[in-house]
């Protein structure tokens, strides 16, 4: 090992438990219609209020399945590289939220990134960082697990790789260059993928050489990452942000009901955890749990069947999933379960539920 090269700071981006808010910015960004995004929240699990509620729990899969579904829309002839890096001008640390603010007033580079790395799931990050600096060059690193996705094939989930690699290297170029005012310009890029057809369209105007093919996914700066002040460094207002952000990201929002809690952190799950997950979650023991939700007039089992009867009517309105499919999703494996089940909640079969649905959708049109 070169005893000249130095760990800046090492964490992972991509956290299971995160909001929304990272998924809604990309919706935004790519400027898909609020009739397309609520689609495609639905066949990802999602219920449709959460495309309204920006601090909803999901689950990283669940994000991943959207983002899969984002990679498909953009079809053979636009690469994600090349977008992100096309509006990376709209881009900002702005769009981290409290996470950003405290990043900007941290007092040196090297503290926001650790400030960063100690939030995960307020970045809504997919990869791994590492910083690393060898004497005046400081490399970041971003590397990805790839996903296990149900039904997608390998180019889809390498072109799904390939979304988030970028979607995180250009934005945490665009986050480095906010948090010290454009001071700092990268000495060059790489990326562990051939070079996307559209490239010419972009490459003239970026700042630095970007290779493709390469080892890894890498931004490399020369100097700028060590103990000299940023900017905007305050510390009174770094530790108010930072308070923030720790309550944040317990996602333990005191002003609704456990009612509602339990709720959340039942749709982020496909299927939904179980009774002692929720209560590990919430961090209370599963007796509290029953009594708190008891006094609330509800049950673990009444919101659960709740969650899964709207869930299974999203997913019964997608005409290319079979019943068997759909209970499947839910965590039934015997269809017949999932039919008695579906049954109790919806007062008729998923069968004659998604008939009716088909002939409703039919006249309506």
């Amino acid at each position: 090992m070169d005893n000249n090269l130095t760990v800046i700071a090492s964490g992972n981006l991509a956290s299971s438990q995160r909001t929304v808010t990272g998924l809604l910015g990309q919706l935004l960004f790519l400027s898909v219609s609020d009739e397309d995004a609520l689609a495609l929240f639905t066949g990802a699990g999602l219920p449709a209020r959460a495309l309204a509620e920006p601090d909803f729990p999901i689950s990283l899969e669940q994000e991943l399945i959207v983002c899969l579904a984002l990679v498909r829309r953009l079809g053979g002839e636009r690469s994600a590289v090349r977008m992100f890096f096309q509006r990376m001008h709209s881009i900002g640390i702005e769009n981290l939220g409290v996470l950003g603010m405290a990043m900007r007033h941290s007092a040196t580079a090297v503290a926001a990134l650790q400030v960063c790395l100690n939030f995960p799931q307020l970045t809504w990050g997919h990869s791994r960082l590492v910083v690393t600096r060898e004497g005046e060059i400081s490399r970041f690193t971003f590397t990805i697990k790839r996903p296990q996705l149900r039904d997608a094939k390998e180019a889809d989930i390498d072109a799904l790789v390939q979304y988030c690699l970028s979607l995180d290297l250009v934005t945490s170029l665009r986050n480095i260059q906010d948090i010290t005012s454009m001071q700092v310009t990268p000495l060059y890029i790489t990326f562990p993928f051939q070079q996307p057809d559209d490239w010419h369209q972009v490459k003239d105007q970026l700042p630095c050489p970007v290779e493709f093919a390469s080892a890894e996914a890498c931004l490399a700066f020369t100097g700028g990452f060590d103990d000299t002040p940023l900017p905007k460094a305050n510390p009174l207002v770094y530790r108010s942000y930072v308070a923030i952000a720790e309550k944040l990201s317990l996602m333990l929002a005191e002003e609704i009901s456990l009612t509602e809690r339990v709720t959340r952190w039942l749709w982020a799950y496909t299927p939904p955890l179980k009774r002692g997950e929720v209560a590990n979650q919430l961090a209370m023991s599963e007796r509290s749990l029953t009594r708190q939700l008891g006094s609330e007039g509800t049950s673990y089992a009444a919101l659960l069947a709740s969650v899964q009867a709207e869930r299974a009517r999203n997913y019964l309105r997608n005409p290319g999933l079979t019943v068997s499919e759909v209970g499947y999703r839910l965590g039934y494996t015997e269809p017949a379960t999932f039919t008695r089940a579906f049954t109790k909640w919806a007062g008729c079969s998923p069968l004659k539920w998604r008939r009716r649905h088909l002939e409703a959708s039919a006249t309506a049109d």
